[in-house]
């Protein structure tokens, strides 16, 4: 990792959904970005043949989006031992934590058990959707409409959650 770019690994869902409202290349542009092997396999390989299977393999082909395989056996261990956490959020947990990157998981249970590590996240898909705004990649005023095709594209996000996040974008609309 020679890059100065924030490194980042994603967890199935931010993946997918992005991919689903094909909006998955913006996400790629605001660093350095990871999936790990078993992520690949429940995003492309489990469900080959997907809009957003497709769009993700593409990305992975085109060198923009690169598979992690964790090393440190053990250290996934760690977090497998965890009930709450599947073995996706796992590998993205020890992947960010050898890479020194943000998971970027949506799974409160997940993050809790990553702070107890001292692996640094991310709040998965509303995260990303706000960097890209941070960042001007989109305009605030299409971050609504995005946020609503996600939610849409079957993100689950839990109403008061949604109803913060529309009071944010629309702040900075009428900035």
């Amino acid at each position: 990792m020679s890059s100065s770019k924030t490194v980042y690994v994603l967890d199935a869902t931010a993946t997918i959904h992005f991919a689903k409202i094909q909006k998955l290349d913006l996400v790629l542009r605001i660093g350095e970005v990871y999936i790990t092997r078993e992520v690949y396999m429940e995003t492309v390989e489990r469900v080959e043949g997907r809009p957003d299977a497709i769009a993700i393999h593409d990305a992975i082909e085109r060198g923009d989006l690169r598979v992690y395989d964790v090393r440190n056996r053990s250290f996934l261990r760690v977090f497998q031992r965890h009930p709450e956490m599947h073995m996706g959020e796992a590998e993205t947990l020890a992947a960010a934590k050898e890479l020194d990157a943000y998971a970027v998981v949506d799974e409160a249970e997940a993050r809790a058990v990553a702070k107890t590590y001292g692996v640094k996240t991310r709040a998965g898909t509303l995260f990303l959707l706000f960097k890209l705004l941070s960042l001007e990649r989109i305009e605030a005023s299409d971050c609504e409409r995005i946020l609503d095709e996600l939610v849409g594209s079957g993100l689950y996000v839990d109403s008061q959650t949604l109803i913060r996040a529309t009071q944010r974008i629309r702040e900075k609309v009428h900035r």
